[in-house]
C-alpha cells in the first residue's frame, strides 16, 4: 500500500476477472482453493461501486455470527479509509455518502424470514458450500432489488462442507468448470464461476513461501486436491471417500428375467424424494438401475412419476412386478384435510398407482456400513447415466463429526438414504470360506437342504 495510491486494488488474474464481471454478471461464485483471496474479492466488490452512494446497501453473509470475526478485522483495515464507520451494535459499515454493508450471519431457513421485505443492492456469501441447501441464497434473491446500477449477488467457498453438491451443481457444472456464462431460463439471471488457486495469490504466497507445504502436510489427499487444486471432485470428509464414480459405473443391459427387482425411496414433499430401482444378480452382487428425483411436490404427483419411471425403464421390459417395495415409515401418517373420511396418507397414493409399499429397515449404521462393504468389495454397481443423482449423494455425504460411523444429517443426503432402506433388506454379507472334511461337508449340505435360507435379509 506504501508503494501504490489504491487502499486496495485485485491482484491480477481471476481475483481481477471477478471484479471487472462486475458489471456484466449477476450471480457469481469465487474460489475453489484454500488461499485464494476470496474474502478480499468480496470487500473489493462491494466497494467498487460506494460511488453510488444511499442507493448502494449491501449484505454479507456468513453461516454464523462468530464466523464473521476475520470479516470484521479485515474490513476495519479497509474501509475506514474509504470513509466508512463501523457500527458495532448493529454490526453495519455507513459511508459518508449514504453507502451501507450490513454482516450478517444466516444459520436456518428459517432465518431467512428476518430479511422479508428488505432491499438489497448487493448481497454475498462468504464459505456458501457450509449452507446444506440452495433455499437461503435462492430465497434472498428476493431482496435484490432497487435503483442501484449493476445489483448483483458474490459468492466464495472451497469444495467440501454439506453443501458442496448444490453449490458445484449449480456453479460449478452449469459453467463448464468455469468456462461458459450461464443464463437460468427461470430467473434470466446471468451466472459465472471464476476458480482460484492458492498459487493465484502472490501476496500471501511471498509472505508466507511455506504455505503450500503445510497444506501437502495435512495427510488427506482429498483435503490437499480440495484445498490445493480446487478440485470438487474430491470427497472432503466424506463418509465414502474411497468411492470413484468411474469405478463402480457399469454399462446397461437388459436385467434377466430370473434376477429379482426391487424399489427403494426416500419420500419429501418440500424435500426432494428418490426412488431406485435395484437388481440383484445369482453371485448377490447388487445394481442400481435408474432412479426418480423431485422436489416440491406430494405423494399422488411422485407416484405417478415413480410409476412412469418404472414402465418406460428400457432394462426390465417384460419383468414381473418388484419383490418389495421399501419405503420409510412416514409414508403411512394420515394427512387430514378437513373431515376425517379425506385422511390420505401417501401409501394410499401411491397403491392407487399400482404400487403397495413395505416399511423397510430404517437402521443407519448398518445401512451405511453394508453400502461401504459393498462398494469396497465391488458388488453394487450402478448403471451409467441414469443414476447420478445417487451416486453424487454418496459422493457427498459427510462423516458424522460426533459419530464417525454415522453420516451427518444435511445437505442432500435424500437420494443416499433411499438406496440404504433397499440395501439394509437386499444385502448378504459375505463369509469366508472354512476348510472342513468331507463328511462334514456332506452333513453341511443336508443341513442346508433341510433347513432352506432366504437369500435376503
Amino acid at each position: 500500500m506504501s508503494e501504490s495510491p489504491y487502499i486496495w486494488r485485485p491482484q491480477t488474474g481471476p481475483q481481477l476477472k471477478a471484479i471487472e464481471a462486475g458489471a456484466c454478471v449477476d450471480e457469481l461464485f469465487f474460489g475453489g482453493a484454500r488461499g485464494g483471496s476470496k474474502t478480499d474479492f468480496l470487500l473489493g466488490d462491494f466497494a467498487a461501486d460506494l460511488d453510488q452512494g444511499a442507493e448502494w446497501h449491501g449484505v454479507l453473509f456468513r453461516r454464523s455470527y462468530p464466523e464473521l470475526d476475520e470479516i470484521v478485522r479485515r474490513t476495519l483495515e479497509l474501509y475506514p479509509q474509504l470513509g466508512g464507520e463501523y457500527k458495532v451494535g448493529v454490526h453495519e459499515w455507513h459511508f459518508a455518502n449514504g453507502a451501507r454493508l450490513s454482516l450478517r450471519h444466516l444459520d436456518t431457513d428459517a432465518d431467512v424470514t428476518h430479511y422479508q421485505g428488505h432491499s438489497y443492492s448487493w448481497i454475498a456469501f462468504d464459505e456458501l458450500p457450509n449452507w446444506p441447501t440452495a433455499y437461503a441464497y435462492n430465497a434472498m434473491k428476493a431482496t435484490l432489488r432497487g435503483s442501484a446500477r449493476f445489483k448483483r449477488i458474490r459468492a466464495t467457498g472451497n469444495p467440501g462442507g454439506v453443501g458442496h453438491l448444490w453449490v458445484r451443481e449449480y456453479f460449478v457444472d452449469t459453467t463448464n468448470g468455469g468456462d461458459d456464462l450461464y443464463t437460468d431460463p427461470t430467473t434470466g439471471m446471468s451466472r459465472c464461476y471464476v476458480p482460484s488457486r492458492v498459487t493465484d495469490n502472490k501476496i500471501l504466497l511471498k509472505n508466507d513461501p511455506n504455505y503450500i507445504k503445510r497444506l501437502h502436510g495435512v495427510g488427506d489427499p482429498a483435503l490437499v486436491a480440495a484445498w490445493l487444486d480446487g478440485d470438487w471432485d474430491a470427497i472432503v470428509g466424506g463418509y465414502f471417500a474411497h468411492l470413484r464414480k468411474d469405478e463402480c459405473e457399469v454399462d446397461p443391459f437388459d436385467i434377466p428375467p430370473e434376477w429379482p427387482i426391487f424399489m427403494s425411496m426416500d419420500y419429501g414433499e418440500t424435500n426432494p424424494a428418490w426412488c431406485g430401482i435395484l437388481a440383484v444378480d445369482y453371485d448377490d452382487n447388487i445394481y442400481v438401475v435408474d432412479e426418480y428425483y423431485r422436489s416440491e411436490t406430494g405423494g399422488a404427483d411422485h407416484a405417478r412419476g415413480i410409476r412412469n419411471m418404472y414402465d418406460s425403464c428400457p432394462f426390465i421390459v417384460g419383468h414381473p412386478r418388484p419383490r418389495a417395495f421399501l419405503a420409510p415409515s412416514d409414508m403411512w401418517i394420515k394427512r387430514a384435510p378437513g373431515e376425517a373420511s379425506l385422511a390420505w396418507s401417501p401409501a394410499d397414493s401411491f397403491r392407487d398407482a399400482g404400487f403397495y409399499l413395505t416399511r423397510c429397515n430404517m437402521d443407519r449404521i448398518n445401512g451405511w456400513r453394508a453400502i461401504n462393504d459393498l462398494l469396497f468389495d465391488k458388488r453394487l454397481r450402478f448403471f451409467r447415466g441414469r443414476t447420478n443423482r445417487v451416486l453424487a449423494s454418496l459422493l457427498s455425504v459427510q462423516r458424522d463429526n460426533n459419530n464417525p460411523e454415522d453420516v451427518a444429517k444435511g445437505g442432500d443426503d435424500h437420494a443416499a438414504d433411499g438406496l440404504r432402506y433397499g440395501i439394509n433388506h437386499v444385502y448378504k454379507p459375505r463369509r469366508a470360506p472354512k476348510e472342513v472334511g468331507e463328511g462334514q461337508a456332506i452333513l453341511d449340505l443336508l443341513n442346508a437342504l433341510d433347513k432352506p435360507k432366504s437369500r435376503y435379509a
